[in-house]
């Protein structure tokens, strides 16, 4: 057998095997065999999503508050309006990628970023104060695309009159539970 005939048939072979396992749906009796291989798009994982996490994730390199996060932001600006002894610092942080200073200066976009964001909603400017830790406090070890990714935040943590249900878990990240907002917050933004 010439060599390029034996590639021909390992590759067929190998897109068949994959074209196969590519369904959950049980093949049917009278379904057609494909003659090719089929490629297709790598398929990414979901984000995961916390239902408890106070923070805003970004995208590598951004400092925009996506909709997605408008319920968080909305939840911690209201309660800071009905408030007016609640105070938050939004903790500005980056992944790994860059100079110390570039991620300084990231860190202070995505904290000046949720900040507007939360007076939008209604918080008084003199109740948030903004940081920047760039890449020099990271939560998760910036080790994998998944742990950048988690570490691509600016976290809203209550100094004073913090809502009833707040706490912080194991890696210090703010959380609140159900009484305070009860939605999801996509966490890790890729």
């Amino acid at each position: 057998m010439s060599k390029l005939l034996k590639q021909l048939l390992v590759a067929t072979v190998v897109g068949t095997a994959l074209a196969a396992c590519s369904s959950t749906k049980a093949p049917e009796a009278s379904a057609p065999v494909a003659s090719e291989p089929v490629a297709s798009a790598p398929v990414a994982a979901p984000a995961p999503v916390v239902s408890n996490n106070n923070a805003v994730y970004f995208a590598f390199n951004k400092y925009d508050v996506k909709d997605a996060y408008n319920g968080i932001v909305g939840a911690n600006g209201s309660y800071l309006a009905s408030n007016s002894a609640a105070k938050v610092v939004v903790r500005g942080h980056t992944d790994d990628i860059g100079s110390v200073e570039y991620n300084l200066a990231l860190g202070q976009k995505r904290a000046d970023a949720v900040k507007k964001a939360l007076v939008a909603d209604g918080a008084h400017k003199g109740q948030v104060e903004t940081v920047s830790f760039g890449k020099l406090k990271p939560s998760f070890p910036n080790d994998t695309a998944e742990n950048r990714a988690m570490n691509r935040r600016a976290a809203i943590v209550y100094k004073a009159d913090a809502p009833k249900g707040y706490s912080a878990d194991a890696n210090g990240l703010p959380m609140v539970d159900g009484s305070f907002y009860n939605g999801s917050v996509q966490q890790g933004v890729q």
